[in-house]
């Protein structure tokens, strides 16, 4: 490690303790502040304890610790108390342990600080209420709970109950929301009219309680209602801030005696209805950020579409030139087959012709003779060839007579194979590109057809149909029909082949199974020839 490195370590392990400990002075300064200004509707430090704890690492707790008990010990040393009696102990040490133990149980990890779901609320408003539960008896056997409570009452326990319970809803997550800018939404001018317009509403219904005292069994919880209109449409935040200013508002008017309602009634009011009101913001904030997840989710998705589509056209396009130079190909090389071996065979045959003449020998003349024949079959093979190349009748008939009279049908009927076709629509209108594409895609299906045993008929369907603007729907139907009489019948699976001439002419192909037998359906759609 470098000099300076070191230098910079030391210095900060130096400032760390005093940044902690002016931080757990402002805690038991804050802390003494918020004791001196609850009396009337609630106990804020327990907010301010639960908010510490849940924001602050486990390892840093000892801070928050000596900040309050120093603070404790300091007004009790003022007082003239004695600091290690068990009356001490039991009210400023106790609360700060079982607080502690409870957070410790429920937060987990330190990075859970995040109370903007609903679960997690939960959990802080129910650790917040099980402290309150378990401090509150130890609280009310020294202290008295109020106006005409004894000591170690019910009716004391529950006044504690609520008293820091209703401090934690007002304080801890206004807290959190101010302390943590990573868990604050944006804070825009609508949450703070929907702030307003809530606030106005509910001095008004207090307002009315203080002239007609009569109404509060029917008003009263209409004054808190607004907090889940806020909880709603501005989420955990909103909600947040609306328990506070309207916790802020009911201690106002109870310390100028202006809200002739029974105190536990209210503590018990702004404890159900902000309860609720954060839970519901934290719903509804949960589900607004699902939504915009589905939303970031949606425009990757469609951008992840669009760049799909981009590389099924491309890849389209690609087979497209390979389809092209493969017709190219496959034409020279029937030419050159032609020129060179053709002539070579033809030239063969007519010297072998020409032997007859001059040879009188009768085993030579058998000799002749077979050589002759194989030079027939030679001929026969390359024509089939040719004709698998690039047939001739598509090229000087048509795409009419090369199917329905041409190679195809000469395919099937030397296999024994019954052939019908049918043609509607305007072929002719077909450029050369799609003609060779619907040759092909039958060629494909009959050679299948030839290579079946099974098999008894063919039928093939060509249409040719007006499709969008200035394009023609092509539609092309084959029927496979076997013997039903075969152990194995015929599969019903796409054709390689087939598949890969649809897929360069962008159409759709579908595979059905007959009873028996098979039926391919290939659809596309192309420019008639002169508008490309």
């Amino acid at each position: 490690m470098s000099p300076d490195a070191a230098t910079a370590v030391a210095r900060r392990d130096w400032r760390t303790p005093l940044i902690w400990l002016g931080l757990a002075l402002l805690y038991g300064l804050s802390w003494q502040f918020l004791l001196a200004i609850s009396h009337v509707l609630w106990f804020l430090p327990a907010g301010l304890r639960l908010g510490a704890l849940w924001l602050t690492p486990t390892r840093r707790w000892g801070w928050i610790a000596l900040g309050e008990w120093s603070g404790l010990a300091l007004v009790t040393l003022m007082r003239g108390d004695a600091v290690l009696d068990p009356v001490f102990i039991a009210l400023n040490i106790f609360p700060f342990l079982i607080y502690a133990a409870l957070v410790m149980m429920v937060r987990g990890s330190p990075d859970e600080t995040r109370i903007d779901d609903p679960t997690r609320m939960l959990l802080l408003v129910g650790t917040g209420l099980g402290c309150a539960a378990l401090v509150s008896p130890l609280l009310s056997h020294y202290l008295p709970g109020g106006m005409g409570l004894a000591r170690g009452s019910l009716a004391g326990t529950f006044a504690f109950l609520y008293g820091d319970f209703t401090g934690q809803l007002v304080l801890t997550p206004t807290l959190i929301l101010a302390l943590r800018p990573a868990l604050r939404p944006p804070m825009g001018r609508a949450l703070w009219r929907d702030i307003v317009l809530q606030c106005l509403f509910s001095l008004s219904v207090f307002a009315i309680l203080q002239q007609r005292s009569d109404l509060a069994p029917y008003l009263l919880m209409l004054g808190f209602a607004p907090i889940f209109f806020v909880a709603f449409r501005q989420g955990w935040a909103g909600a947040a801030i609306a328990v506070t200013l309207t916790g802020l508002g009911i201690e106002a008017l109870a310390r100028l005696s202006a809200l002739p309602v029974d105190m536990t009634a209210l503590q018990l009011a702004i404890a159900v209805v902000g309860t609720g009101g954060l839970v519901l913001g934290a719903a509804s904030s949960e589900l607004r950020r699902s939504h915009e997840h589905l939303a970031r989710r949606h425009r990757e998705l469609g951008q992840a579409n669009q760049d799909l589509g981009r590389i099924a056209n491309e890849l389209r396009n690609v087979s497209q030139r390979l389809v092209r130079l493969e017709e190219q190909g496959q034409r020279e090389l029937a030419g050159e087959l032609d020129y060179e071996l053709g002539q070579a065979i033809h030239a063969l045959g007519t010297r072998i012709s020409l032997a007859f003449r001059d040879v009188r020998d009768e085993q030579t003349l058998r000799l002749l003779e077979s050589v002759r024949e194989q030079v027939r079959e030679m001929q026969d093979s390359l024509r089939r060839v040719l004709r698998q190349l690039r047939p001739q009748a598509l090229d000087t008939h048509g795409l009419r007579e090369a199917i329905g009279a041409g190679p195809l049908r000469e395919m099937l009927e030397d296999a024994g194979i019954d052939f019908e076709s049918a043609f509607y629509g305007r072929l002719e209108a077909l450029n050369d590109d799609a003609q060779t594409a619907v040759y092909r895609i039958c060629q494909a299906a009959v050679s299948e057809a030839t290579r079946m045993e099974s098999v008894h008929r063919v039928f093939i369907k060509l249409d040719v149909m007006p499709g969008q603007i200035h394009r023609l729907q092509v539609e092309v139907l084959i029927e496979i029909e076997s013997s039903p009489f075969v152990e194995f019948p015929i599969e019903a699976n796409p054709l390689p082949a087939i598949s890969d001439r649809v897929l360069a002419q962008r159409g759709s192909y579908v595979v059905e199974a007959l009873s028996p037998g098979v039926r391919h359906l290939v659809r596309f759609e192309e420019e008639p020839v002169g508008t490309a």
